[in-house]
């Protein structure tokens, strides 16, 4: 299989236009911004139609004309909604309401399928993880530590994590 690589801007709006179309979407993630439970480039997201939004929920939107985000809302208020990455220490992305286009369904992470409605276990993360913003940064270097076995250089001889 030939692998094809299509610049955020022109995809997303695609996907967008099925999902509004009434299909779902399955995209595979790019990025750091929503680890520990979602992967780049190894977990697959699949997006839905927004029915209604609540804090919590994961979703994509188009923070501003063309660029597209997938992060976890932390507020919702007069018509504005805050979001932030589960991997972001710092920075929020603030917009209106009416520019999210979708909202994560499932996510499929080494073969398993979370839905996320039932699901237990990301329940519990959704419900648990956002408390922890003031412990994020050090729960997360303790995640690139001891699951991805990736060092901080100055903790190497040569300055370069390598195994």
């Amino acid at each position: 299989m030939q692998k094809l690589s299509v610049e955020n801007n022109i995809f997303l709006p695609q996907v967008v236009q099925l999902i509004q179309e009434g299909h779902k979407a399955t995209i595979i993630a790019r990025g750091n911004s929503m680890r520990p439970f979602i992967e780049d480039s190894r977990d697959k997201l699949v997006f839905g139609k927004v029915d209604r939004l609540m804090v919590g929920d994961v979703v994509l939107a188009e923070v501003e004309d063309g660029h597209f985000v997938c992060h976890r809302i932390e507020a919702i208020k007069d018509g504005m909604v805050t979001m932030r990455g589960d991997g972001n220490v710092e920075g929020t992305e603030v917009f209106p309401e009416v520019n999210v286009r979708a909202k994560l369904l499932q996510v499929v992470r080494k073969g398993k399928t979370y839905t996320l409605t039932n699901s237990r276990v990301w329940k519990c993360y959704s419900a648990v993880w956002p408390k922890l913003l003031p412990m994020r940064r050090y729960l997360l270097a303790l995640y690139r530590l001891l699951w991805l076995h990736q060092l901080p250089r100055r903790w190497t001889r040569s300055g370069a994590a390598s195994f």
